[in-house]
């Protein structure tokens, strides 16, 4: 928790009735029924900051009160109900004139669904490879699927043509066609990749006109605190010459005092005399 001055105490002292006093008179004086509803929303949503604000410096006026007495605590109290009588008429009046809720048109249905065509379909080609397994490749051919041999001497001598068995390129063959909605996933990933460029973009360009404020601002608080420093040097001066002139002027005004008196009491025993003889 951060140490208050006497200075803040002091001005939160002196503000808190101010405050109160005004937002009493606005809601006593002010049409609220006047201006527009948006208007009157507005208003009141700046009241209600107004009234937050009075009632944080009522915390910190009661917190800093050490030695609290009865008419202090008394005066607290009236304005707390005053703020709480404030509070109930503008929140009335602000849940009156709140504009109502609408729920935002939903983009899911304005969307259209990816569509693909038959055509594309169609026009794909398709290659499928048959792999053959172990157990047909390594089994022994049986009796029945032999050739006796008397068959074989009618069997023409041409050589046989080895049946064409799958390459490995025809295994590995892919499907080489693009979905539409391989299209359309593609297109967003790039549009997105666009916005978060921008995006990076505008937040450099932000954070480089931040430092340069902050430059700004450095130096603008650097000439304000040397001419605080100033100032203070200058009012503690001057107040020494006060203390001085002070002591000075005492000393006149008491040595005029008494030659009034003086001049007083001599004109006294004058006419006195005078009268006598």
């Amino acid at each position: 928790m951060s140490v208050r001055t006497n200075d803040q105490i002091l001005h939160d002292r002196v503000n808190l009735p101010r405050l109160v006093k005004r937002l009493e008179k606005s809601v006593s004086e002010d049409d609220w029924s006047d201006s527009s509803q948006r208007d009157t929303w507005i208003k009141a949503q700046g009241t209600l900051q107004r009234i937050r604000h009075a009632r944080l410096l009522l915390k910190n006026v009661e917190v800093d009160d050490h030695g609290t007495s009865p008419a202090s605590e008394h005066r607290y109290q009236r304005l707390r109900a005053t703020l709480d009588q404030v509070e109930a008429f503008v929140t009335e009046v602000e849940q009156k004139a709140a504009p109502p809720l609408k729920r935002p048109t939903p983009i899911l249905p304005s969307i259209r669904a990816p569509v693909t065509k038959i055509s594309d379909l169609e026009s794909m080609p398709i290659e499928a490879t048959l792999i053959p397994t172990e157990d047909t490749a390594l089994s022994a051919p049986s009796a029945d699927d032999l050739i006796p041999s008397s068959q074989t001497e009618s069997l023409p001598s041409e050589p046989l043509v080895s049946p064409t068995l799958p390459t490995a390129s025809s295994a590995t063959s892919k499907i080489t066609a693009t979905p539409t909605i391989l299209q359309n996933s593609r297109a967003l990933q790039e549009e997105l990749s666009e916005q978060l460029a921008l995006m990076a973009t505008q937040l450099r360009r932000n954070a480089t006109h931040f430092s340069d404020s902050l430059v700004k601002d450095k130096s603008v608080v650097e000439a304000m605190q040397e001419k605080l420093e100033g100032n203070f040097d200058f009012m503690k001066k001057e107040r020494i010459r006060l203390r001085d002139f002070r002591g000075k002027s005492g000393s006149t005004t008491c040595l005029v005092i008494m030659s009034l008196l003086v001049v007083l009491v001599a004109f006294m025993l004058m006419v006195l005399v005078i009268r006598v003889t």
